[in-house]
Order: structure tokens, then sequence, then C-alpha cells
């Protein structure tokens, strides 16, 4: 399992979220697999963005010379 993976799956959405989201989006009866796709989705994109934030701070840090991390 890669890091993606791993942050996608531990990253938690819920189903009236998800719901709310594709309501929102004009879709006013979504489908269960509607959904658990909207879910899958929203938990890869938080996942994306925590491997982007890792990845700056990772950056900032061999800028500054801090190995602390």
């Amino acid at each position: 399992m890669n890091d993606r993976d791993y942050l996608a799956a531990h990253t938690y959405v819920s189903w009236q979220d998800a719901e709310n989201i594709l309501r929102n989006a004009g879709n006013r009866k979504p489908s269960v697999d509607d959904v658990i796709i909207a879910r899958a989705r929203m938990r890869y994109a938080e996942a994306d963005a925590m491997l982007v934030l890792r990845a700056e701070r990772a950056e900032a840090d061999s800028a500054s010379g801090d190995d602390s991390n």
C-alpha cells in the first residue's frame, strides 16, 4: 500500500457529508453507488492535499537546512 492509499483509507468522510456534496451539486437523489464514489473521491482529495503539504514541508526544511523531521 502506498502513502496515498494509506492516507485515503484513514481519512474519515461521513456518508452524510458526501450525500450533501452531491445534493449541493444538483443530484437530489444520489444512489448508494454515487455516495460511495463521492466518499472515495473526497478521501483521495484529502490524501493528495496531505502529500502536497508534506512535500512542501520537506522542500522548506531542506532549503533551510533543517533535518529534524
